[in-house]
Order: structure tokens, then C-alpha cells, then sequence
């Protein structure tokens, strides 16, 4: 395939982030459901989710270490997409535990490596000083994306209608081709290689203690996050939520989402990562006791809206303070360490 002019391939790094987190506007919402549905009881959506997390411990630093090793992405999000799609089409044929099991570890470490191949790319094009904020410029487009799914997913459902595994399976029917759009747009993207192939080895990544901190941080948070976030579209349900209340309220943290995450990037760009990586640890406790007092659908809603502080600021620090940290050597196994802290944290979760 011909290189395209690297104006186009920067384009397209604007569609690929769309769609890669467009998935999350199925996935979030109804993959917990569709587990209830199809039989599982809530310790077994515990499992299956937690098993899938704790994959990426053995997956995510192969694939970051290979990249780096041969200079390219193309190939892994060429496999991670279309393995994911064809997981998640799985789900219509699964019956068993384990069935479940194997297809959601696919899945979730194929949109691991897609979620943060995308950071990876963009620190390979910006400098230091402006990382925050181009990224977050690029990234705002993946949580429009996000609402245009969700949304429209809850309208593609009965608004009102139950939540069987026969009304899902219309979900995970359309839902998961758009895996196999993001692999297409992905051959399309600005990959360009830069390391010497005289160089010898990729080196390890460095793990300056700045890093090994963050680390820890991010990973205490996600464990709080995901202990809760995998069961809230449930939760939502038990309280009397209908479909378009549970999309609803995914659609209405991230329409939050948006509005915060451009400003967040700017603003870590003049004035540091701390404060505001502070203010989002900070307000993560407060926003998880609030669900308790929450007991009707109107108001999970509003406390969900509290995601779009916390992911506005963490969805575009996060990549920015590892790409900080990172060269063009060694970014693709920075970036993996923090899918690793992911995955590790919600299977404990």
C-alpha cells in the first residue's frame, strides 16, 4: 500500500480515535446485561470481566515491546481489531462460562492496545510542551464518538423494552463491526519509522520514579473506578432505568467528558500535570459515595456526570504524562505498562 501524504495520515488519526472509543458506547452500557442475560450470575460477570483485565499482564508488554522492536503499529491494531470484532460477534453464539470468558479476554485486551496505540502516535508527532493538548484535541473526537454509539444504540432498542438476551443480540449483531471499520481506517495512519535498524536492541522502557508513582496512582484509581463502572448500567436497571436511562446516562458523563478534557489538556500544558491529576483523584472518592445515595435513575444520572471531570482530566493526563516521561524507543512499552496497570487493576477489581 502506497504511503499516503502525512497530512492525510494525521487526518486520519481523527476518525480512528472516534471509532476506537465509539466501542465503549456498546460495550459499557450492555456487555454487563448481556452477560446477566445469557445466565451468568454477578460473580461470574466479576470473573469473566477481572479474567480478561488480568490477561493484559501477559499481553499488553509483548505487543508494546514488539512495536517498539519493529517500529510499526499497523500490524498489531490490524489484529487486535479484528480479533476483538470477532470476539464480540462470539457472544451471540456463546452458552457456556468459559465461553464467555475466553471471548471477553479477547476483546478487552484487543481494545486495550487500540485505546492506547493512539497515544503512542501522537507522541511520535508533538513536542513535550504541547502533548497535552493536541492529544486531548485528538482524543475530545473519540468521546463524540462515544455518545453518537450510545445513543444511538439506546434508540435502536425498544426506549422501554426489556433488556433480554434476544433484544441484545441485536447489540452485539452491529455493535462490533465497528472493530473491523477501525482496522481499515488503521492502515491508514501516521506510522512512520523512525528508529535506526542498526540500533540493536529496543532497550527496556525507563521507569523513572516519577513514573513508578504514577503508576501506582493510576492504578488505585482505576481499581475504584472499575469495581463500581462494571456493574453501573446494572445498578441503573435495578433502579428502574430503561434502556435510554442507562445509555443516557453513559452519554451524559461523556457529553461532560468533552467539554472538560480539551481545557484540561491546555491547561497540564502551562501549569503541570499535578494539579489537576490531584483534582481528579480527589474528586473519584466523593463521586463513588454518591452513587449510594443515589436511588432513582434521575439521580445516577447526575452523579455520572462527575465522570466527565474525572475522564476529561485522566483520559488525556494520563497518555500525555507517559509520553512526557517516553521516547520514540521506548513509548510503545510505556504506554503498555499503563494498559498492564489497567488490566491488573479491574481484575482485582
Amino acid at each position: 500500500m502506497p504511503a499516503l501524504p502525512e497530512s492525510w495520515s494525521r487526518a486520519a488519526l481523527y476518525p480512528f480515535l472516534f471509532l476506537v472509543t465509539s466501542v465503549f458506547g456498546f460495550l459499557q452500557p450492555f456487555a454487563p446485561l448481556y452477560l446477566e442475560a445469557a445466565g451468568m450470575d454477578r460473580r461470574e460477570v466479576g470473573y469473566i470481566f477481572g479474567f480478561g483485565g488480568g490477561l493484559a499482564l501477559l499481553l499488553q508488554p509483548i505487543w508494546g515491546r514488539l512495536s517498539d522492536r519493529f517500529d510499526t503499529r499497523k500490524p498489531f491494531i490490524l489484529l487486535c481489531a479484528f480479533g476483538a470484532g470477532a470476539a464480540y460477534l462470539g457472544y451471540r453464539s456463546a452458552i457456556e462460562p468459559w465461553q464467555f470468558l475466553l471471548l471477553s479476554a479477547l476483546g478487552a485486551n484487543g481494545v486495550l492496545y487500540l485505546n492506547a496505540v493512539g497515544g503512542v502516535l501522537i507522541g511520535r508527532m508533538v513536542r513535550r510542551e504541547e502533548g497535552g493538548a493536541v492529544y486531548a484535541g485528538y482524543r475530545l473526537w473519540g468521546s463524540v464518538g462515544y455518545i453518537v454509539v450510545t445513543l444511538t444504540t439506546g434508540l435502536f432498542l425498544n426506549p422501554s423494552g426489556k433488556l433480554d438476551r434476544a433484544t441484545l443480540d441485536r447489540v452485539f449483531s452491529v455493535g462490533p463491526l465497528l472493530f473491523f471499520l477501525i482496522g481499515l481506517v488503521g492502515l491508514a495512519l501516521p506510522d512512520v519509522r523512525r528508529l535506526s535498524q542498526a540500533s540493536g536492541p529496543v532497550p527496556k522502557a525507563p521507569f523513572p520514579p516519577n513514573l513508578r508513582w504514577f503508576i501506582l496512582a493510576y492504578f488505585l484509581y482505576v481499581f475504584a473506578l472499575y469495581g463500581a463502572s462494571n456493574f453501573l448500567s446494572i445498578y441503573m436497571r435495578e433502579v428502574g432505568g430503561t434502556p435510554i436511562w442507562i445509555t443516557g446516562m453513559f452519554a451524559g458523563g461523556v457529553i461532560c467528558e468533552v467539554m472538560v478534557m480539551r481545557l484540561s489538556g491546555r491547561f497540564s500544558d502551562r501549569y503541570g500535570r499535578r494539579p489537576l491529576l490531584a483534582l481528579t483523584f480527589g474528586l473519584l472518592p466523593v463521586r463513588m459515595m454518591l452513587y449510594v445515595l443515589a436511588a432513582n435513575p434521575p439521580g445516577v444520572l447526575l452523579v455520572q456526570l462527575l465522570h466527565g471531570i474525572n475522564f476529561g482530566i485522566m483520559g488525556a493526563i494520563s497518555v500525555a504524562l507517559i509520553n512526557d516521561l517516553a521516547t520514540d524507543q521506548t513509548r510503545g512499552q510505556a504506554q503498555a505498562r499503563l494498559s498492564m496497570a489497567t488490566g491488573l487493576a479491574t481484575a482485582i477489581a
